[in-house]
């Protein structure tokens, strides 16, 4: 994963969505608990998990955002 600084100001790592997760079942899931999909703008997790888009976060949740 490359290390870039977030919009919080802190490290934090840039990816494409498929090489952060262990499967869909994995995305899924944490997608649903945090509504992670709606933040990268998908109206659920597979369409986000299909288009597979850059995505980069940190320890702060806020910082999830589809680049």
């Amino acid at each position: 994963m490359k290390q870039v600084k977030c919009k919080s100001g802190i490290k934090g790592w840039r990816e494409q969505l498929q090489k952060t997760y262990n499967g869909f079942e994995e995305w899924e899931s944490y997608s649903e608990m945090y509504g992670l999909h709606k933040r990268l703008g998908y109206k659920n997790a597979l369409d986000a998990w299909n288009d597979n888009p850059m995505v980069e976060s940190s320890t702060i949740p806020s910082d999830y955002r589809k680049v």
